[in-house]
């Protein structure tokens, strides 16, 4: 997963970021009607147990918000 990631912020940064605001919505858009043709598709992991993925995503996601948030001080 942690590659797929990389791959998706290396396309965000090279193509998708420097698009206009209304073609990122537009692409949004795309995206979204993309995943909801087939929601049958999407799985769910409704276990009550962290993996170790799931717990390095949740440290990423708040060491990066608490350092977007520190940055106006």
């Amino acid at each position: 997963m942690a590659q797929a990631t990389e791959i998706s912020r290396q396309i965000y940064e090279t193509s998708i970021k420097n698009l206009s605001v209304l073609d990122r919505l537009q692409l949004v858009k795309l995206v979204l009607d993309d995943l909801m043709s087939d929601p049958r598709s999407w799985i769910v992991d409704e276990s009550d147990e962290w993996s170790a993925e799931d717990l390095a995503d949740l440290t990423r996601a708040s060491l990066a918000y608490a350092s977007h948030s520190l940055e106006g001080e």
